[in-house]
């Protein structure tokens, strides 16, 4: 069984075990302890973590100083062990509901259009195409510009 956190405490291992998720996830663009701890202070963390303890996903947002009730999905990433189970599905269901909750309109994220998985997983939470952003990591680094209008939201309807 998998629960839902956000978090609000920390401490060494729980910072290396995040740091690990995301490096496999992301590689050089993976968020690491010096990133994690501001994250956790002044955005919104979520993981998923076992009746056990163990961190099965994460997912990172901040919100839009230009748009305070917009936020942005910086990251999602699920444990390789654990891939393919629905945990971020999960994930992203819960942290969606929770952001809706908590007064956040749109949520905006950009994926590797590449990522078939990662996009189908985003389309079927109600994330809509907003844009193609060429060149946005550098040169042949596109991303998929997708929003979600919160209030459209219905939690499990993927």
């Amino acid at each position: 069984m998998w629960n839902t956190e956000l978090v609000t405490e920390f401490d060494q291992p729980m910072l290396t075990a995040l740091e690990r998720i995301e490096r496999k996830a992301f590689g050089e663009g993976a968020l690491n302890v010096w990133v994690f701890v501001p994250f956790i202070r002044h955005g919104r963390v979520f993981v998923l973590r076992s009746d056990t303890g163990q961190l099965g996903a994460v997912a990172e947002y901040m919100r839009d100083f230009d748009a305070p009730d917009n936020a942005y999905l910086f990251g999602l990433s699920v444990d390789e062990r654990y891939q393919g189970q629905g945990l971020g599905s999960q994930l992203l269901m819960d942290s969606l509901q929770w952001l809706k909750e908590n007064g956040v309109e749109t949520v905006e994220l950009t994926v590797d259009p590449q990522n078939e998985p990662a996009v189908s997983l985003y389309d079927k939470a109600g994330f809509r195409e907003a844009e193609t952003r060429r060149n946005e990591y550098g040169i042949g680094e596109h991303r998929l510009s997708m929003t979600l209008q919160l209030q459209t939201f219905v939690r499990g309807q993927s």
